[in-house]
């Protein structure tokens, strides 16, 4: 039941999260409706032709009821070729509006307008002077951002014509690229300054980055001022008619006029973005010419459809990429994060797990069903921009489980594996040894009672299974013990109860049986050796010397001292001499195993190859008609 209930309750946490990163802000006109605050004055200059400064005023459009502390800001500069044109000319409250509707704050603005059309100087100097009034509006706003809510890092130009030829070389020209004649010329003697240092001292003289361009038929002076450095790393998008007379779509002077400086439309600047990696778009009205929306209205929708998704995509966050925990085990915890941007909400979607706790940018889950399973998690920034969805799988895997059977021999113990699920083995013996093999033999050097201990993994989860088994150690020797009666002996192995056993009698007989009861021959010492295997694997070895004194052989015994068996110790050949009868040599080792076993017919002298034998003692035997010879030899 308490798990249930807190799957219900992380449930109802999504609900309220997934609310929370839903906004269609930006990308429709949300609000109803505008509040518009006119005449604002942002600052004063010096205007062209002019004895007195000129007071400079902007218009404020914002959405009525918008609470939202902190807005990307869009400001208008109206055209009319630095000669015509006010703040208000049409379209631009209805657009200025739209983008207010969108969620924006949006500034139309005036500046300085006016110069020698028979001069070319005089134009530069009159599109040096719109760039510092429009330097100059936007420092007053970004000084007083919190009145306007305002986000000083999101901020856009557009505007018509002249305002964003304007704008263009406001963001791309630096102070240096301008020619010499803004500083004076002989017509207009006056020094304009520097680009920040007219209308106002707001923000320090100091322009904020732009964080994008809408050029409606727009140009620049020459597309080389558009750089890779970071300052000029501004996306642009571009709209303009290929028809266009007044502002060239390619290269050519404006009005077509060849006293003015050449331009570069939006095509060029377009191609010149293209290649050094600035991201842009450029929108051909195909048969249009300048400022084409004034006569097709319908011409300002189709820039909506094209600008606000443009704006939209460099507002958004960047994409988040989830670290986490990929493989977990059932009922395991994982964790998962993205980086935290101060003042956004990150919103969590689980399946197949429940949110045991949410930080906004990381959380931890418990799994509770096997598979795999998705984790999306979606930025929503202080703008109340929403970022892309990021998804994340997670493979939800079943325990392993340990278990393992022993079979002991012994001292010797062979384990055999048969876990489920296991990647990773780790046996603990109980001796303090162990082994990472899914099936190892162990051999203990003590008889006792271990308990052993396997460990086993899968990589992400582990199990532990237990078995106790007992061990002892073999008998270090055998004992012989045998009861006589007449010729025939009968033999017993102490320990008894072995599995196999193995006599030698000393005389060239063997037996496999418990008890052997063997009968001599011979009146003299024999060698009796046995070994036998216990019931827990032990191979032991034991021997004796048995002495026996024939009752009555039947077998007349030729005397041994005929026989002479040389040097002994021996070295490397063993000599035996003289051999009258036919005879059969054989040489045993002290288990009772035949080395050297050869025939021979009545010879003189037989020698016996011992160089490839090992130092040691070893025991021979003769036998033939009427002759059994039984000799101790030492291999030196």
């Amino acid at each position: 039941m308490k798990k249930w209930l807190l799957i219900l309750s992380t449930a109802m946490l999504y609900i309220s999260a997934s609310a929370q990163c839903t906004s269609n802000r930006y990308t429709a006109p949300i609000f109803p409706n505008v509040t518009t605050t006119s005449g604002i004055q942002y600052g004063s200059a010096m205007a062209y032709g002019g004895l007195i400064p000129q007071s400079l005023y902007l218009d404020f459009y914002e959405p009525t009821g918008d609470t939202l502390s902190s807005r990307p800001l869009i400001v208008y500069v109206f055209g009319g070729g630095y000669l015509i044109g006010t703040r208000i000319d049409p379209p631009i409250p209805t657009y200025c509006s739209y983008l207010a509707q969108c969620g924006y704050a949006v500034a139309s603005i005036d500046y300085r307008i006016g110069f020698n059309i028979l001069d070319s100087q005089s134009a530069e100097r009159a599109v040096y002077r719109g760039v510092q009034d429009l330097r100059g509006a936007v420092r007053f706003l970004c000084q007083r951002f919190p009145q306007y809510r305002i986000d000083t890092t999101a901020i856009f130009l557009t505007g018509s014509s002249a305002g964003c030829i304007s704008g263009l070389h406001s963001t791309f020209i630096e102070q240096s690229d301008w020619p010499a004649c803004i500083h004076g010329t002989f017509l207009e003697p006056a020094d304009l300054g520097c680009m920040d240092c007219d209308d106002n001292t707001d923000n320090n003289k100091r322009m904020p980055q732009i964080k994008g361009i809408i050029s409606h038929w727009g140009a620049i002076f020459d597309t080389t001022y558009i750089r890779t450095t970071t300052k000029d790393n501004v996306p642009t998008i571009c709209l303009q008619g290929d028809q266009d007379p007044i502002v060239p779509y390619n290269v050519g002077p404006p009005f077509g006029v060849p006293i003015f400086p050449d331009m570069y439309g939006s095509l060029p600047i377009h191609l010149r973005m293209n290649d050094i990696g600035i991201k842009n778009e450029l929108h051909t009205f195909v048969g249009y010419a300048h400022e084409p929306w004034l006569l097709a209205p319908q011409l300002i929708d189709t820039c909506y459809v094209y600008e606000i998704p443009f704006l939209y995509s460099i507002l958004k966050p960047k994409p988040l990429v989830v670290t986490g925990d990929s493989t977990v085990c059932l009922n395991y915890i994982g964790h998962y994060s993205v980086p935290n941007t101060p003042g956004s909400n990150y919103c969590w979607n689980v399946t197949g797990g429940a949110v045991l706790t949410n930080t906004n940018n990381a959380i931890s889950v418990e799994w509770v069903t096997t598979g795999p399973h998705i984790l999306t998690v979606r930025e929503l920034d202080k703008d109340l921009v929403n970022g892309d969805l990021d998804t994340f799988v997670v493979h939800v895997i079943s325990h392993p489980v340990a278990a393992f059977g022993d079979s002991v021999l012994h001292t010797q113990a062979i384990f055999s594996d048969s876990s489920i699920g296991a990647t990773s083995w780790a046996y603990n013996f109980g001796d303090n040894t162990g082994s990472a093999l899914p099936s190892p033999t162990h051999g203990y050097h003590s008889q006792g009672t271990f308990t052993v201990r396997l460990i086993v993994s899968n990589g992400y989860c582990a199990d532990t299974a237990f078995r106790t088994l007992k061990t002892d150690t073999c008998p270090t020797v055998m004992t012989i013990s045998y009861t006589v009666s007449g010729d025939t002996l009968t033999f017993t192995g102490s320990p008894s109860g072995g599995l196999s056993y193995s006599w030698r009698f000393g005389d060239g007989d063997s037996s496999n049986t418990i008890a052997p009861a063997h009968i001599y021959h011979n009146s003299q010492n024999y060698l009796v050796s046995l070994w036998t295997t216990t019931p827990n694997g032990c191979r032991v070895y034991g021997s004796a010397i048995v002495p026996f004194k024939a009752v009555n052989t039947g077998i007349s015994m030729v005397n041994d001292e005929s026989v002479t068996v040389y040097p002994n110790p021996a070295d490397d050949i063993l000599h035996i001499s003289p051999l009258n009868t036919s005879a059969d040599i054989v040489l045993y080792d002290l288990t009772g195993k035949v080395l050297i076993e050869q025939q021979t017919e009545p010879v003189s002298d037989v020698s016996l190859d011992f160089s490839r034998l090992s130092s040691g003692i070893y025991l021979l035997k003769i036998s033939g008609d009427n002759l059994n010879i039984n000799r101790k030899i030492i291999k030196r």
